[in-house]
Parts: structure tokens; C-alpha cells; sequence
């Protein structure tokens, strides 16, 4: 049975090279190696045919990146090392790296993740330089992708108690805060819009997240939370009274208190 996978894995990647959605000639390297360790028996082990998806950063931040459509999809790593090299046409990028589970002996490099499928992701943008080379790193560990998505629920309300309607609530890896001085804003550190969603009619709102760890919790009644001192502060944010920390399948609820 290895014999015959083994011979499966030889002959797809003597043949399948790069996949890309519109690829144009490329300018600078992106290289990395990918790692999976069990949580069970401790046993590391080389993402064998990992692909990078790519989507361009200069277009508006994916609300939840692993859902988003890819500009670039390429690889797949050599075999044997999990290390994986492609060319990538120059400019800034969100990226994760997938390892696809196989189905009927064949890998499938399009679509997003699903539960079997090996995934590492950075929220932070990448970017690629004409004839430079990116290395990500050589010990970058993937994790499942979880059957049960991080959920953070809740409802906003005003002072009263009164539901509120079309509200934006996103969850950020930074807090947020503004000088006080020339109503410039942070807009919550580096990753904007990591999660972001509007409340419905209830005042209900629900943020799907895949990525575990800290994240803190805002509502504004604008997609962006531009500080605009001289038009009545339109966007102004509240924050949920503190951070939150999430791991893989937990639901959590956090209720917002809005102007």
C-alpha cells in the first residue's frame, strides 16, 4: 500500500507543478518549510504537498481569510522535506499554506480547507520583492483544520437595553485607541478586519474564526473605525470590557454595550 501511494505522490508531482488563478510572470521567491506535529504521540512529521494561497492585500481585507478567494494558488513542496519554494509576482500578500487530504489517491489544491486538511496561516501581510527571496522559515507547524470553527457570539445593545441594528463587530489582534490629539486612530494595530461582521435585526451578530489565541472584541456603526472628531465621531468604537482568548471548537459569547 505505501508502494502504490508513494508511486501516486512520484507521478503527481512529476506532472502538477504550479497552479495559479490568472498568474502573471513572476518577480521574487516565496520559500518555507511546513511541519505537522501530533498532538498524541509527539510525532513530527514534513507537510509532503503543501499549497500556498495567496490573496492580494492592496484588495479589500478578507473578513475571514481562509474562506477568502485565492489570486494565487502555487505549489505544490517537495515530498520530501516539506520544504516548498515558488515564484510569485511582486507585491503584498495574505497567505496561508495548506496540505489537502487525499481523496481517491490525489491531492486537491483548489477550495478552501476542510476537516483532514493541514493548515498554517499569518495574518500579517507578506511581501514579495522583484528577484528577492522570502523565506517564511524552516519550522512553521500546520495544525487540523477543526471540524468545529472558533465562534465568538453576542448581541449589542444601547444604554437602554435596545437592540441595535446593522452594527459592525470585528475582533482584533491589538487593542485599540487614538492619541486624543489629531483624531488619528490605530485602527486596532496591524491586523484590520481579522473577523468581521454586521448585527442583525436582533442586534444578533456571530464572528467565525479559525486562527486560536487573544483577540479583542469591537463595535462600531462603520466598517472602519476612523476617528471623525468633527462630524460628531460617527465611527466611534466600543470595546468589550476586556480581551478574550479562544482555542480550536470554543463557542463564546460576548455582549457589547454601543452608543
Amino acid at each position: 500500500m505505501k508502494t502504490k501511494l508513494w508511486a501516486v505522490l512520484v507521478s503527481l508531482f512529476a506532472t502538477t507543478t504550479i497552479f495559479s488563478a490568472g498568474l502573471a510572470e513572476a518577480n521574487g521567491t516565496l520559500v518555507g518549510t511546513f511541519l505537522y506535529k501530533d498532538p498524541t504521540t509527539g510525532v513530527v512529521q514534513n507537510l509532503v504537498s503543501g499549497f500556498f494561497y495567496l490573496h492580494n492585500a492592496t484588495k479589500p481585507a478578507p473578513m475571514e481569510k481562509f474562506f477568502t478567494q485565492a489570486d494565487f494558488i502555487l505549489g505544490p513542496g517537495n515530498y520530501n522535506t516539506g520544504r516548498t519554494s515558488v515564484s510569485v509576482p511582486e507585491g503584498t500578500y495574505y497567505i496561508r499554506f495548506t496540505q489537502r487530504k487525499v481523496i481517491q489517491g490525489a491531492y486537491r489544491p483548489y477550495g478552501p480547507p476542510e476537516p483532514g486538511d493541514l493548515t498554517w496561516m499569518q495574518t500579517l501581510p507578506i511581501t514579495i520583492s522583484t528577484n528577492k527571496t522570502l523565506d517564511l522559515g524552516t519550522q512553521l507547524y500546520a495544525y487540523p483544520f477543526a471540524t468545529a470553527p472558533i465562534k465568538i457570539t453576542g448581541i449589542v445593545t444601547s444604554a437602554g437595553g435596545v437592540p441595535l441594528a446593522g452594527r459592525y463587530v470585528r475582533a482584533q489582534t491589538e487593542p485599540c485607541h487614538d492619541d486624543g490629539y489629531n483624531y488619528d486612530i490605530n485602527q486596532c494595530g496591524p491586523v484590520k478586519n481579522l473577523a468581521l461582521q454586521p448585527t442583525d435585526t436582533n442586534g444578533n451578530y456571530t464572528l467565525i474564526l479559525r486562527n486560536p489565541g487573544t483577540y479583542y472584541i469591537y463595535t462600531s456603526p462603520c466598517i472602519s473605525a476612523s476617528y471623525k472628531q468633527y462630524t460628531g465621531n460617527v465611527c466611534q468604537y466600543r470595546g468589550a470590557p476586556g480581551p478574550v482568548t479562544v482555542k480550536l471548537g470554543d463557542t463564546l459569547t460576548v455582549n457589547l454595550l454601543a452608543y
